[in-house]
């Protein structure tokens, strides 16, 4: 009978940072989540890299006592060869707890489950999805899983997937392949009893080489993960056994060959590490969350972050929509379009590593992702450019007068130019006043962290440039005093501020 079908609000496929997260916060919201996951495969468990900038987003989340409660490996920072045979130490920014955590997924993912279960959720683990049916009205979603050799449909009004690369909806005509960004990761688990002989043991090591690049992370003193990224179509794999062809790919190396000389290698396994991104990351009834929508380039570490981040905002839009009906269309606009504006973002600094790493080794690895990389982000950077924006001609002029001025007489230009704008709102996401600025050719709220729309309001009310800044900071939280110039440049430049005398 139709009413014998159980219904939840969300249904998560995938238990991994993304799918755990956004099921944590749903259900933590009052929401009826169900999870359906994949038992861990600890033989083919990656070690990961947190920078200490996770710390917020694991707060949001509710986890980070957790987190500094379950033994994780404490780093410091990075040890880097890139494009170059001298080493670099990347120290993380000293203020605050000024470190990161090595993490082996599977333990990360297993901590996450448990938070998720613990808010309410119901994880279903061991389980395998067999059909997903997203009506287009969104009225009738359903999906089919099986557990233990039964197979259970239940019905849902939104469906997560937060499958990382098995896309399971994903896949369903939305992903699409970054040219030129092929990749596959080699992986080895390397043992040393007597920990490594390295400035800093903690450090995530990387290095590029002629034919790829290579890292390597610890999730214990003595124990460390090493791989090598490499391309099938550009580099030269050595042919038998997989350890065969991942020590051969490790030798091309120069420092990581030396360090794990008289390591012990416990285990190998290979994984595809290609870059993607999809045509649509949500619609009526779905979002793809994490790397079921897209995946980054890991040279930044910064993977496991944008999952958590894409969690979070997920959360928000799937909130919003359940209890704000008329918002939906706007939420998953928005969850959409900050997708996309990740991804590109990432592909940028994809891009600049390659072309760095080109210079010392002009093979075909490197420039086919220089090349290709820097193709797609003109092709697909429509969004708002903050840096570009800033430096504007007129903008650094107007910034060079506002930081010699000591008195300013502004007015709002009239007609005002302010439009409705997607923001987020504590859980949800709403329509605010923002403004538009022609030189971006968008309506913008937020700049460099700044408020606009209340910026200009204060701006009226103020005559010297250190009142102003004074009266935002206790408004709004503490900005760069610099950021806030920036941004009332922006306002002056671009004619929604107007000065009714001469700026001294």
């Amino acid at each position: 009978m139709p009413g014998a079908m159980p219904t939840f609000d969300a249904i998560v496929i995938g238990g991994g940072p993304a799918g755990a997260s956004v099921a944590r916060l749903l259900a933590s919201w009052g929401h009826r989540v169900l999870v359906l996951t994949k038992s861990l495969d600890r033989a083919r468990g990656l070690a990961e890299s947190l920078p200490p900038s996770t710390r917020k987003l694991l707060a949001t989340i509710g986890v980070l006592e957790e987190m500094e409660q379950a033994g994780f490996y404490r780093t410091t920072g990075n040890t880097v060869w890139w494009g170059s045979r001298e080493r670099r130490i990347e120290n993380f920014d000293a203020g605050g707890d000024a470190s990161g955590f090595q993490v082996f997924r599977p333990d990360l993912d297993q901590l996450l489950r448990d938070n998720a279960a613990r808010a309410g959720a119901t994880v279903l683990d061991d389980v395998t999805v067999r059909a997903v049916h997203v009506e287009e009205d969104a009225s009738d979603t359903r999906v089919e899983y099986e557990q233990a050799g039964v197979r259970t449909t239940v019905a849902c009004r939104f469906v997560l997937d937060c499958s990382g690369r098995a896309g399971v909806i994903a896949r369903q005509g939305y992903r699409r392949y970054e040219p030129g960004g092929r990749m596959q990761a080699f992986i080895g688990i390397w043992q040393r009893d007597a920990g490594w002989d390295l400035p800093d043991e903690t450090q995530t090591l990387v290095e590029t080489y002629e034919d790829g690049w290579s890292w390597s992370v610890p999730v214990a003193r003595t124990t460390r993960h090493v791989a090598a990224m490499l391309d099938a179509t550009t580099t030269h794999i050595t042919r038998g056994p997989i350890e065969e062809a991942y020590r051969a790919e490790l030798a091309k190396t120069r420092e990581l060959r030396l360090l794990m000389r008289d390591a012990t290698l416990r285990h190998v396994w290979a994984c595809d590490a290609s870059l993607y991104t999809s045509d649509a990351f949500a619609g009526p009834g779905f979002l793809l969350v994490g790397d079921a929508g897209s995946f980054i380039d890991p040279l930044s570490s910064f993977g496991v972050k944008k999952a958590l981040a894409s969690a979070w905002l997920a959360a928000i839009v799937v909130h919003t929509s359940l209890i704000h009906a008329e918002r939906q269309a706007i939420a998953l606009e928005f969850f959409s379009r900050w997708e996309r504006q990740v991804y590109a973002s990432n592909l940028r600094r994809t891009r600049e590593f390659a072309r760095r790493a080109c210079e010392q080794h002009p093979a075909a690895f490197w420039e086919v992702r220089a090349t290709h990389a820097s193709d797609a982000v003109e092709e697909r950077d429509r969004d708002l450019d903050e840096a570009a924006l800033l430096r504007a001609p007129a903008v650094l002029a107007a910034f060079e007068l506002f930081k010699r001025s000591p008195s300013i007489d502004l007015a709002w230009a009239e007609p005002r130019r302010f439009e409705k704008r997607a923001v987020i709102r504590d859980r949800e996401i709403v329509l605010e006043e923002a403004i538009a600025l022609p030189s971006a050719g968008a309506s913008v709220r937020y700049l460099a962290g700044v408020d606009l729309v209340t910026l200009g309001e204060l701006a009226c009310q103020h005559r010297q440039v250190s009142d102003l800044y004074d009266a935002y900071c206790r408004a709004h939280a503490p900005v760069s005093l610099p950021g806030f110039l920036g941004s009332l440049s922006v306002l002056l430049a671009n004619g929604v501020l107007t000065s009714r005398s001469p700026v001294k």
